[in-house]
């Protein structure tokens, strides 16, 4: 199979639960709530602006995983293939402990709240001190395979 440089081996938006947005719905009884003493009208149009913004943005600052031919984005981040020396899916067991005790300061980091899987992406770059990528990912065993591990 003929792939482009750039064509994508895997893509990944890595957007919350729908639970995560249940929150969110309490911003437009609590303005409207706010603001019935001043003007009823003013908090129901701010209510529901602001709960749409918020969802807006919650999808927009979602994590997007991209693993091409050359890189592994992942958000803002990305790095060279050549620099990545291994992979390690984290078994939910141990999700607690590598996002808390057991995560290296030096680490670069990527959680999404909602989703529980993670990928630990093991570097070694000679001028990185970042020993590994630690980021949540709801196909970890698709993005290891993606950058042939």
């Amino acid at each position: 199979m003929n792939q482009k440089r750039n064509e994508p081996h895997y893509k990944e938006w890595v957007i919350p639960n729908w639970t995560s947005f249940l929150p969110v719905l309490a911003i437009y009884p609590t303005l409207w709530l706010t603001l019935l003493p001043i003007d009823p009208n003013l908090g129901v149009v701010l209510g529901i602006v602001l709960t749409l913004l918020v969802a807006f943005l919650m999808l927009a600052k979602s994590a997007r995983i991209t693993v091409d031919a050359d890189y592994l984005s992942v958000a803002n981040a990305a790095i060279e293939r050549k620099f990545i020396a291994g992979v390690e899916v984290v078994p939910a067991e141990e999700g607690f402990a590598a996002r808390g005790r057991a995560l290296d300061p030096r680490a670069w980091i990527h959680f999404q709240g909602s989703v529980k899987p993670l990928l630990r992406v093991l570097i070694d770059d000679p001028a990185d001190p970042t020993p590994y990528w630690l980021f949540s990912t709801r196909q970890p065993q698709k993005v290891a395979k993606a950058l042939g591990f």
